[in-house]
């Protein structure tokens, strides 16, 4: 799944309003191109947000936390550190992400459970599972190198909520990109007004299932447009397995107290 900048507590996709050097013209034809301005979009930087998410599960039952976020760029790529808020039983739960921007280095991923008193390193072929029980993987919470994709425009004018989009598939090409996102392709609805995707579909490998996300409420802060509202679902035929709703309650860009010191396996142990 293709990545459109960082912030949530996966760092999905979030776009900014693209700069001359990368702007695309909205009858661009060439899915690369688009795709490849998508991902040039520099990130918000030093963000601090506070997350709300309901998990639903195919019964209806429900399950609410409470996230802070925070996130920074750095010269090889993007770090950010989610640690879990509320409820009692999770608090303290974390996790620390490094994200590099040249695709042929793994990406470092440490998960924090209080139970254990202890983080452990994030396995690439670990990265496909389910994140804390929702419906987004620790892979979505990672940014995707475009060269290891190849891209198909399957609609070139497609509408999600009246606004007009590419519609482009995405299909792992390389055995890293396989392993680590589990998926077999993807639908993305990208946005020619903001370049940014408004929906995606994709196809999981492992189950056959399908998962849908949906991003709304996108305003823009600081130049960059942020989804405030992202809905996950996933599929197994015509049945709904499991949802994840994630609201944003607070988000920040440009503050001084996110530096380099907080993204660390200590400042992870630690928890809040």
């Amino acid at each position: 799944m293709p990545r459109f900048a960082t912030t949530i507590l996966l760092t999905l996709f979030v776009g900014a309003t693209p700069t001359q050097a990368h702007a695309v013209s909205p009858t661009e034809t060439d899915p690369q191109a688009i795709m490849d301005a998508v991902e040039a979009i520099d990130a918000p930087d030093k963000v601090r947000s506070r997350i709300a998410m309901k998990v639903m599960d195919g019964a209806g039952r429900e399950r609410t936390r409470v996230v802070q976020s925070i996130a920074m760029n750095f010269n090889e790529g993007s770090k950010q550190l989610m640690l879990f808020e509320e409820p009692a039983d999770v608090r303290n739960t974390g996790l620390l992400s490094i994200d590099y921007d040249d695709g042929g280095q793994d990406d470092d991923q440490w998960l924090y459970l209080p139970s254990l008193k202890k983080s452990t390193r994030i396995s690439s072929s670990g990265k496909s599972g389910s994140f804390m029980g929702t419906d987004l993987s620790y892979s979505d919470m990672t940014k995707q190198d475009p060269t290891h994709y190849d891209y198909e425009i399957v609609e070139q004018s497609a509408k999600v909520a009246g606004e007009e989009c590419w519609l482009i598939e995405s299909r792992p090409k390389t055995a890293k990109a396989k392993k680590e996102t589990g998926y077999i392709k993807s639908h993305v609805w990208v946005s020619k007004a903001k370049l940014t995707a408004l929906q995606i579909k994709s196809w999981v490998r492992k189950g056959k299932k399908l998962k849908y996300i949906q991003f709304a409420d996108i305003k823009k802060i600081g130049g960059v447009w942020t989804p405030h509202k992202i809905m996950a679902q996933t599929k197994r035929g015509s049945k709904v397995e499991s949802k994840t709703l994630i609201l944003f309650k607070e988000y920040a860009v440009n503050q001084a107290d996110v530096t380099e010191a907080r993204f660390t396996q200590r400042q992870l142990e630690q928890g809040l």
